[in-house]
This record gives C-alpha cells, structure tokens and sequence, in this order.
C-alpha cells in the first residue's frame, strides 16, 4: 500500500535528512549490529559499555530504539503481533515501515497495522478506502475508518450498527472527522445504547465534533446521556459541554448546574473545564472551584487525585486545599499534593514540595515510585540514580515507569538498558518513549 506524499506529513518535523542522520549517526557501531540482529545479550553489553563511556546520546539511543522496535514488529510470531503493535501506536509514525509490512498479511494483525498507520499519518484515509467492502470485520474496519466525506454518510452510518464492535468503532471516529451535523441522532443512539463502552465513548467524543445547534439539541441529548452513563462516560459528556461548538449552544449551562450540584469524576471534569474558559461566569467560576476544593477535601482517594491533578493552582482557594492536601494522612495524596506544588514554576511552593517528594522518594518507601515520577516531572535530576536503579525493577511496568521519569527529566538515553530487556513489549514500549522523547526535542 503506497504511502502518502513526505509533503502531507511535513508538520511532524520529520525530513528525510534528519532521520537518514539520527539513523546513520550509530549504524556502525557493536549497538545497533546487536540490535538489527535481534541479539538481547549482545545488546545490552554493547549499551552498558557505551554507558560506562558516556558514549551514549539522546540520539544515539533514539536510532537504538527505533531499530529495536523496527525489529520487534517484524519478527513478532503472529500470535503476539497485534500485541507488538499496540505497544509501538505512540511511536508509529517513526515505525511506519515496518507497519507497513505488516499490513501486507492479511490477518487480524495487519488490520491493527493499518489502523495504526492511519494513526501516524503513514496511511492516507483515501488509500484505506479500498477496505470498506472486506469480507473480514477487521479490515473493514479500517475502511470504515475512511468514510468521512460528505456522500459517505449512508455506509458510515450502517457501519454504526454493524454487528462488529472494531467497526462501529472505526464508524464514530470516522463521523467525528466527517463532523456531519445530520449524524446528531444517530450518534446520540450510538453513544447511549451500544453494549461497548469504547464505541459509546467514541460517539459522544464525535457529538463533540459537530458543528453548533442553535437550538442547543447537542447538550440536551448529552443531558439525556448523562443520565444513565457511567463514571468514564460522563467525564467525556462533560468535556463535550465544553467544546466550542457546544459551550455557547447549551454547554455553558449544562455545566452550571452540574459543578453546582454534580459529584464524581464528570463534575470534577466539569468543574475543570469550566475554569479554563475564561468566559464563564463568575458564578460559574465560584461553584466549580468549590467542586474541586471539596473533592480535594473530602472524597475518596482517586476523587482526590483526580481533583488535585485537574485544579488550576492560580486559584487562591485551590492553591489552599491543594497545600492542606500536601500534608495529608493518605501518602497518596500527599504525593499527588506536592507533585502539583514541585511543578509550580519558581513559586515560594516548590522547594518545600520538592524537599517532601524527596523524603518520600527514598527506596523502600511505600509511595517512593509516585514520589520519583513527581520529581521527574519537575526536573529534579538528584533522583535520577534512584529512577536508573528502577529499571531493573520486577514489574514490567515499574521499569517503564522508570524510562518515563528519565525521560520527563531529559535524559531518555539512560532508559536504553530497556532495549534489550527480557520481555519484548518492555522493549517495544521503552523504545516508543525513547524514540517520542528524540521527536520532542525537535
């Protein structure tokens, strides 16, 4: 399947010299022979010498991870392949090749290659067109996935209601770029009755993509919605309510009355969005900072956390539960407390903040890993051995966390020993953060 012109994606950064020159920068090297032969001891050794030497570059180790990923998808057995693909979506721009001959078996796999090519923007909608009428469910999905032009309507709107949950899927996020103002009931009837709540998910996120009823009819059927859905879905209806073409057509008073009332994680979101709009009323303003101030106060844990982490710290009431919150019983919270305060720029918090998560940070402690990616968000390179130590950690996803934090703290290339770990989806997801943290920096 043919790509689509370098051109289209030239908005990502990428030329062709760049990536011929992070690639070509190590390709001699006993690193990545190891790494294009597949060869995890041989790999490892090589990336602790170059450690050892100091030898290893954010860039470096960006062409490592890319090759090793490159790799994984194309040896993955077929069992594991879809999983390989899931585990390198964030990076499959970069990967596009291999996706690309993947996509060439058709299985369920190569579905998933495709949808992810599309993703990166290696897969043009209209190349994957040709897939709308496949016999397998899977592919059609991912023609499905481009039905978005004007005359697609009646066969995107029969795929909302195939019998496949992959192409109902594809369905709603095809409407939502179709943005298709006659979809309106049908993606209401979608988002409130289909048995996947991945596909419900999707239709109300493409009831926020329709252009502004005047009539309000969006936020009305989305209060119908908010009825009867669950914790999941209604954060994302009250995101809806916030969205442009909503906010003015009945979001804004949808919202009103749900910060001053609601509870929950759809009030806390709520209570958020309607404080990063500057056009809210003062009333409005005053109701959603007491939502979340109260929920930092009073709620159960992950309440808490969700309050703190979504609470603007320019707040003066916000700032203050959050500070109350820093001390709290609950390390938990504590840590999500100082996490927000060690992130405030330069402001009098910080360093205070910053001493806790460091106390709390220590090995053995019981939040010590929460604490360590707190600090790595804001930058505090003393904990970078202790993050290096993680990455031999037993669970899987405690290593990655650790490459994560290394990242955040703008040293990705310490987090490449994860390239040659023993679990092929460590491999693949480290090399993703490896290779996002190289597309950041550009």
């Amino acid at each position: 399947m043919a790509s689509a012109p370098a051109q289209t994606f030239s908005r990502w950064g990428y030329s062709g010299a760049l990536v011929a020159a992070l690639s070509g920068a190590c390709a001699a090297s006993p690193a990545m022979r190891a790494a294009e032969r597949g060869d995890h001891a041989a790999l490892r050794d090589a990336i602790a010498s170059r450690e050892r030497g100091g030898t290893l570059s954010n860039g470096d180790a960006a062409s490592l991870a890319r090759e090793v990923a490159d790799r994984e998808l194309r040896s993955a057995p077929p069992a594991e392949a879809s999983d390989r693909i899931r585990d390198a979506l964030a990076c499959a721009h970069e990967l596009d090749d291999a996706l690309a001959d993947r996509m060439r078996v058709h299985d369920a796999a190569g579905a998933d290659a495709a949808l992810a090519r599309i993703e990166g923007r290696g897969l043009s909608l209209g190349d994957a067109r040709v897939f709308v009428g496949d016999f397998d469910s899977r592919w059609r999905a991912v023609g499905v996935r481009a039905l978005v032009r004007p005359d697609d309507r009646a066969l995107r709107l029969r795929a909302l209601v195939d019998d496949d949950p992959f192409v109902r899927r594809q369905a709603a996020r095809a409407a939502r770029d179709a943005a298709d103002a006659a979809d309106l009931g049908p993606l209401g009837e979608a988002a409130r009755l289909d048995p996947q709540p991945i596909v419900r998910t999707e239709a109300v996120r493409a009831l926020a993509a329709l252009p502004p009823s005047p009539s309000g009819q969006t936020a009305d059927l989305l209060r119908d919605l908010w009825t009867g859905g669950d914790d999941g879905l209604r954060e994302d209806i009250a995101l809806a309510w916030a969205a442009p073409s909503i906010w003015d057509a009945g979001g804004k008073e949808a919202l009103r009355v749900l910060v001053a009332s609601g509870r929950g994680p759809g009030a806390i979101e709520a209570a958020a969005a309607v404080l990063r709009h500057g056009d809210a009323s003062t009333e409005s303003a005053q109701a959603a900072i007491g939502q979340l101030a109260r929920s930092i106060d009073t709620g159960p844990r992950l309440t808490r956390l969700q309050a703190l982490a979504q609470s603007p710290l320019d707040r003066g009431d916000l700032l203050a539960a959050v500070q109350k919150a820093a001390s709290d019983d609950d390390l938990d919270v504590r840590v999500g407390a100082l996490s927000r305060l060690a992130g405030a720029g330069s402001g009098p918090t910080r360093a205070p903040a910053v001493a806790a998560l460091e106390a709390l940070a220590q090995p053995g402690g019981a939040v010590a890993q929460r604490a360590r990616f707190a600090l790595a968000s804001a930058r505090d390179r003393r904990v970078q051995a202790w993050i290096e130590g993680d990455l031999s950690a037993a669970a899987p996803e405690e290593r990655l966390g650790a490459a994560t934090s290394l990242a955040m703290m703008g040293v990705p290339a310490r987090a490449a020993p994860l390239l040659a770990d023993a679990s092929a989806a460590v491999r693949v997801r480290a090399a993703c953060t490896i290779v996002m943290a190289a597309r950041s920096e550009r």
